[in-house]
């Protein structure tokens, strides 16, 4: 039954295509009948050292569509590989770990425009949640993306996403966001000590971690009991103090090592 407030599969995908498609370039026709034929040999290697069965795909966010699925989903999941729309991902999506799913979605989204748009391929976005595949079963599916394509304008142009079923593993748990530096090492930036050339109190050392998560001032306010307004005066403290004239140079500086 479905809960009072709660958003129908239909909205929820259109939240899910308005994420995708917003801040991105169109792609030209040369770049949409690229073969995937050498990423898809690359896949078979990599599922030999998975921690499960993996299928991979590339979304084009800009028109909120999947360019390419690889065949190895419908033995995962059940669904062929033209059938994958933003409406079946997210209907495949348990109920409880949905609107987690969407929240994540959006701090990803926040974060991209967030960063110094050149760097945007440098980082990886991971979390793991429940699916029902087509047979009714449920799966904890662990996703990992990143920017695989910027246009001229350094926007994203093709996501790629390796998702691979852990369920052996693990099934439920909230859904959490990591993100990971794939051009230093694989450095977890929510889940280690960043040794930055800031200069920050213990409090402000909280919001840019929270910023860092995606959070507005809004979500940051209401995560640790203070107004929006202290929020966004602490925020341009931190500019201030640091020489930043934007979150973007922040956060260069934060990550820098």
């Amino acid at each position: 039954m479905k809960k009072a407030n709660q958003k129908s599969i239909t909205e929820y995908a259109s939240i899910v295509k308005k994420l995708w498609s917003e801040n991105t370039d169109r792609r030209t026709l040369n770049e949409k009948n690229e073969s995937f034929q050498s990423i898809n040999d690359y896949l078979q290697t990599l599922r030999s050292l998975a921690l499960g069965e993996s299928f991979m795909y590339f979304i084009n966010p800009n028109s909120a569509t999947f360019e390419y699925v690889s065949p190895q989903c419908e033995d995962i999941l059940g669904y062929l590989p033209d059938e994958y729309t933003a409406e079946l991902c997210v209907q495949m999506v348990h109920p409880d770990d949905l609107q987690h799913v969407i929240d994540i979605q959006q701090r990803i989204a926040n974060f991209s425009m967030e960063i110094v748009p050149e760097e945007r391929m440098n980082y990886k976005f991971t979390y793991d949640f429940r699916v029902i595949d087509k047979k009714g079963e449920i799966h904890q599916i662990h996703l990992q993306h990143f920017f695989y394509e910027l246009s001229k304008n350094f926007l994203p142009n093709r996501v790629f996403c390796l998702a691979t079923d852990i369920t052996q593993i693990k099934v439920g748990g909230k859904p959490i966001m990591h993100i990971y530096n794939i051009k230093d090492g694989l450095n977890n930036l929510l889940n280690s000590k960043t040794n930055s050339s800031l200069q920050l109190t213990k409090k402000e050392t909280e919001i840019i971690e929270f910023l860092i998560k995606g959070y507005t001032s809004q979500d940051i306010a209401n995560a640790i009991d203070l107004s929006k307004h202290t929020i966004d005066t602490h925020r341009r403290n931190i500019l201030k103090k640091n020489n930043c004239s934007n979150t973007s140079e922040l956060f260069s500086l934060y990550f820098k090592k």
